[in-house]
């Protein structure tokens, strides 16, 4: 007889980032039995964060025109449960409104608070993914990281929070194009992607190359279009210690990619930030802007 073993040595190592979360419940009519979750909130035990699983649309086909007031009631529990993660849940949740409850407390791993957060809504939330709009569907896929920057932006700044996902119109042999900037103010214009090893990185490689591009050309209009932002690239990076966990040949081909990035935005006369985090890169935003 003759065994085979599973190569598995190909396959990308496991998040090794924790926090605790749970689903936020709400009665819409008090002591109905009707449950909707409503939210998640997780905690790492340093920072908290929170997140709403129905979207406007969907609230607008349950509740027409008393969307607004269940929206407000919506932020209003997710708020009090937010309170209770910020002391990483220790005590009796205490929700001051009628119908609203927190769940059983879980553990996740993720890649960082956000996608623990995300994975809670998958988990608990059947109205999730009802009307949600094309950018929010696509809020765990890299190419779209500057939407976790956006909620990382809420601690940091929330004034910063509108700058997220602007369109920008240029100017193009008389017609104007609208182009897509991450971040753009009245300071910069920034856009955002991340970059790891694994079975996505030439995707991923891709999808930078084009956000830089995207600047190049946002950066060459910028006589038409009256701005004068300081352009750049924030690429999310993992840690030396989470870079460790790969092979060597993952890890140098990925630090390749890295510099080539690098060659492009150096080239296009603007800058490659890389940071670990969304936090850390709403940070980093914050700083730029204030500099």
């Amino acid at each position: 007889m003759i065994e085979y073993s599973t190569d598995f040595s190909d396959f990308p190592p496991l998040p090794t980032y924790e926090a605790e979360w749970a689903a936020v419940y709400m009665e819409p009519i008090v002591q109905s039995g009707e449950r909707l979750t409503i939210g998640v909130v997780a905690s790492d035990g340093e920072y908290a964060s929170g997140q709403l699983s129905i979207s406007r649309k969907a609230l607008e086909c349950l509740y027409g025109e008393s969307a607004d007031g269940m929206l407000r009631m919506m932020e209003l529990a997710l708020q009090r449960a937010l309170r209770h993660a910020k002391q990483r849940f220790d005590g009796q949740f205490r929700p001051g409104m009628h119908g609203v409850t927190l769940g059983k407390k879980r553990k996740g791993i993720g890649e960082d608070l956000e996608d623990i957060i995300e994975q809670g809504i998958s988990l608990t939330s059947s109205l999730s993914g009802i009307h949600m709009e094309d950018d929010e569907k696509t809020g765990r896929d890299r190419s779209m990281y500057w939407l976790r920057f956006k909620r990382a932006m809420q601690k940091v700044n929330p004034n910063l929070v509108p700058y997220f996902g602007r369109s920008v119109d240029v100017q193009v042999r008389g017609s104007t194009i609208s182009l897509a900037c991450d971040y753009f103010s009245s300071r910069l214009a920034v856009n955002i992607c991340a970059l790891s090893p694994g079975y996505r990185m030439s995707g991923l490689f891709d999808v930078a190359s084009s956000r830089i591009f995207r600047l190049e050309q946002l950066k060459d209009h910028d006589a038409l279009i009256q701005h004068h932002q300081q352009a750049a690239m924030m690429l999310v990076i993992p840690t030396e210690s989470q870079l460790a966990d790969f092979k060597p040949g993952n890890q140098q081909s990925f630090r390749e990619r890295v510099l080539l990035l690098q060659d492009m935005a150096d080239k296009k006369a603007f800058p490659l930030i890389t940071v670990n985090a969304p936090l850390e890169g709403a940070i980093k935003l914050g700083e730029l802007e204030a500099a």
